[in-house]
């Protein structure tokens, strides 16, 4: 396609440190930002574009690293024979084929992507769910002229068994959020189902981010809940598998990869348990403090949420925000891994504050002394702060800030059209007095009353002139 560039590649620093011990001759099939080719540690590395465009750009990037080869076209173009060990196709098979070969459906597409594969290699295949959480949370699309293909596997399930039909072993599955072309946190369907990870892989999708593209909600507190109901794989924007041939032999992969901003953390399972990798700290057990805070604010008496205040910040993790810390069930918190510095106590109150009233809570949390009531149950002493309203990022924070001025500007009005009313009725009261001063003028008392006003200012007049003339 000489005039196509395909934009927003798959990437992202999770997809990267997925890719660290990919080995052998590797190729990348469709559209993946030059960072993740950079992560392949391989020497011998093959990228399939279609676009003209961009195949130039890559051609450009690589001039001169050996062992790198640049194709454009569609999948058809490659020799259908093994020459590959490892084939990364993270982006789907959507964008691999071009105009100059009739679209082929998804089945056929990956069976051409196999055919290139040796015996022991390994495939990892992302594939889009066109029903996850960024579709139902995202605004309504533009009508678009790609067709449909009802072939597309479903779900996890329906893609292991078309990679189990085509002879492959999957060797590991990933969720991925919040976006399919950026995740930021993978994890394995047997960390999702496991409710001892609740606590961290709660934290981990509160803070994946927001997909791209204006959104009616914030999606991440639903995240939350599909965790809790093992609905978090069925939803997940994307599902990324790893599969291999018989006879493959590579590292074991991590069980969950959580980008934070900072060196990916990751978490595996062995007899001891689940640990963090490379620390091989045992990852702690519990709920996020944030919703367990949460849960108790709408409780009546809140004394569960005294609690809890009360040990989040008279100990060591007072700096440290609530979406970041796991409550075991002995009441301890555990501070998770993270690349941010803490910040202070009124700014770990505030943004609890703040979730107070993004997530159902403002009716029950006045918005002027949140941070100062959150502050007096926890028994702490700062100086307190209004839940001012941040930039809205989605449809419905936009929504609500129309209906906050809304009512401001009702009020203001209300104001002002009572002292239009006031201001009109002083008018009137003060052209009544002035006709009856007007009519009492032309009284005998008026007239006297008159002449002896008059004659007081005269004399007022003479005294002050006799002062001046005394004085000069």
């Amino acid at each position: 396609m000489p005039h196509w560039s395909d934009d927003s590649p798959v990437g992202g620093a999770a997809l990267r440190d997925l890719l660290a011990d990919v080995h052998g001759h590797v190729l990348f099939a469709g559209p993946h930002d030059p960072e993740l080719i950079d992560a392949v540690p391989a020497r011998e590395v093959t990228v399939l574009v279609r676009g003209v465009p961009d195949a130039e750009a890559l051609a450009a990037r690589y001039a001169d690293r050996p062992g790198m080869r640049i194709c454009c076209g569609s999948l058809e173009k490659l020799a259908a024979e093994a020459a590959y060990d490892t084939v990364v196709a993270l982006d789907g098979l959507d964008r691999t084929g071009s105009t100059e070969t009739a679209d082929l459906p998804w089945p056929a597409a990956l069976a051409q992507l196999l055919a290139v594969l040796r015996p022991g290699g390994r495939l990892l295949l992302g594939l889009t769910n066109p029903l996850g959480l960024h579709r139902l949370y995202s605004a309504p699309a533009t009508p678009g002229w790609a067709a449909t293909d009802d072939l597309v596997p479903a779900g996890p399930e329906p893609l292991h068994a078309h990679l189990r039909e085509a002879g492959l072993t999957v060797l590991h599955d990933y969720a991925a959020y919040p976006d399919p072309l950026a995740p930021t946190t993978l994890v394995s369907g047997t960390a999702l189902t496991d409710p001892d990870l609740h606590g961290v892989l709660t934290s981990a999708l509160r803070r994946a981010g927001l997909p791209p593209g204006p959104l009616p909600a914030d999606p991440r507190p639903l995240a939350a809940g599909l965790l809790r109901h093992r609905l978090a794989a069925g939803l997940a924007p994307a599902w990324i598998v790893v599969a291999a041939r018989p006879g493959h032999r590579s590292p074991a992969l991590p069980e969950a990869l959580l980008a934070d901003g900072g060196p990916v953390v990751r978490l595996r399972r062995d007899a001891r348990g689940w640990w963090w990798d490379p620390s091989g700290a045992p990852v702690p057990v519990g709920r996020c403090l944030h919703d367990a805070v949460l849960a108790a604010a709408g409780s009546p008496g809140h004394p569960e949420l005294r609690t809890l205040l009360t040990t989040w910040q008279s100990g060591p993790c007072a700096t440290i925000d609530a979406d970041r810390i796991v409550v075991a069930p002995d009441g301890t918190l555990h501070p998770l891994p993270t690349a941010t510095a803490p910040g202070s106590r009124t700014s770990a109150l505030h943004r609890l504050a703040a979730a107070l009233h993004s997530e159902g809570l403002a009716e029950l949390w006045p918005a002027d002394d949140t941070v100062g009531l959150l502050a007096a149950m926890s028994g702490t002493e700062i100086t307190p702060l209004a839940v001012t309203p941040s930039t809205p990022e989605t449809l419905r924070e936009l929504r609500d800030a129309h209906d906050r001025l809304a009512q401001q500007v009702s009020e203001a009005r209300a104001q002002l059209a009572w002292y239009e009313q006031r201001t009109a009725t002083l008018q009137r009261d003060l052209s009544r007095a002035h006709r009856i001063i007007a009519v009492l003028k032309g009284t005998a008392p008026g007239i006297a009353a008159k002449a002896v006003l008059d004659g007081a200012r005269t004399g007022k007049r003479l005294a002050r002139a006799a002062i001046r003339r005394f004085r000069a």
